[in-house]
C-alpha cells in the first residue's frame, strides 16, 4: 500500500482565547478491498453535525457586542485524519492523526503560560468526540465519571426539548417511536475504556471526554449498509438541535433566540 499522508483540520473561532471548548470527530473513511466503504455514520454524519453547528452559531460567537458570560472560552472543531486501521485495530495500527495531534500540543507551549495553562492540551476544557451516528434507537453511555455532569446536563436538555415539542418523535426510517439518545443504565456506564477511539490519546494525557458514540454499535458498522439509505433524518435534526443547544448553554452564550437553536 505504500506511504500514507494524514492531515488533520483544526479550525478554532477565536485562538486568542485561553480555553476551548472542543468538538471533534474523524473525516477518513475505511479502506475495505471488498467495496467501496462509504461510512455514512462513520463518520460523515458527525462531521456534517460539526459544519451545521459552526453555520448556526458562528455569528454568536463572533460579535464582540453580545454579552458573554465565559469571554475566556471558544469553540475548536477538530477533524481527525487517519481514525480507520489499515489491517486491525492495534495501538499502532489505527487513530493517526490524534496520536500525533496529541504529542505534539502535549509538547507545546501556550503564548502566555500560566500554573493551569502550560501547554495546548491545557487549553482543553473538554474534548466532545462524536462517532457513529445518524441510525435510529441508539443510545450513548455515561463512559467516563469525569464529565457525568456532561451526560447529565445533554440528559435533562433532551427532556427539555422534548418537552416543548422541539425534538421529533418518529423515525423517517423504521415510522417508529424515538427513543432517547442516553443510557445512563448501560454496561459500560464509567468503562469507557472498552471503546477505542481518536480521544484514548488526549484521555491518557489527562483531558476531560466526553465521547457521543452509540453502544452496541449500529448494525451497520464496517460494512456496505454503512450508506445514506441508513440515515434518519429525524435522528440527526434531533441531534443537530441537541448539540447546538448544548454548545450554547455550556460557552453560555447570550441571548439566544428559539429559533436559531
Amino acid at each position: 500500500m505504500g506511504n500514507k499522508s494524514f492531515a488533520n483540520i483544526i479550525v478554532t473561532q477565536n485562538p486568542d482565547k485561553p480555553s476551548r471548548l472542543v468538538m471533534a470527530a474523524h473525516y477518513d473513511s475505511k479502506y475495505v478491498p471488498d467495496f467501496e466503504f462509504i461510512g455514512a455514520t462513520d463518520s460523515a454524519i458527525p462531521c456534517g453535525l460539526l459544519m451545521n453547528i459552526a453555520e448556526s452559531i458562528n455569528y454568536m460567537l463572533a460579535d464582540k457586542s453580545m454579552n458573554y458570560r465565559q469571554p475566556q472560552k471558544t469553540l475548536q472543531f477538530i477533524f481527525f485524519d487517519g481514525e480507520e486501521a489499515f489491517e486491525s485495530w492495534t495501538a499502532t495500527d489505527s487513530i493517526y492523526g490524534a496520536r500525533h495531534l496529541a504529542h505534539t500540543w502535549e509538547t507545546a507551549m501556550v503564548p502566555h503560560p500560566t500554573k493551569t495553562l502550560k501547554n495546548r492540551l491545557d487549553q482543553i476544557e473538554v474534548l466532545v468526540l462524536l462517532d457513529l451516528l445518524g441510525t435510529p434507537n441508539v443510545q450513548f453511555p455515561n463512559f467516563y465519571r469525569p464529565t457525568s455532569w456532561l451526560f447529565d446536563r445533554l440528559m435533562n436538555l433532551e427532556s427539555r426539548l422534548s418537552n416543548q415539542s422541539l425534538l421529533r418523535t418518529i423515525s423517517t426510517t423504521t415510522n417508529q417511536p424515538l427513543m432517547s439518545f442516553f443510557n445512563p443504565n448501560s454496561v459500560l456506564t464509567y468503562r469507557g475504556e472498552s471503546i477505542g477511539d481518536d480521544h484514548v490519546p488526549f484521555l491518557s494525557r489527562g483531558v476531560n471526554v466526553l465521547h457521543l458514540i452509540p453502544f452496541p454499535f449500529p448494525p451497520v458498522w464496517h460494512n456496505i449498509a454503512d450508506n445514506a439509505d441508513c440515515i434518519d433524518q429525524a435522528v440527526v435534526e434531533n441531534l443537530a438541535l441537541l448539540l447546538r443547544a448544548f454548545i450554547a448553554e455550556y460557552l453560555e452564550l447570550d441571548p439566544l433566540p428559539h429559533n436559531d437553536l
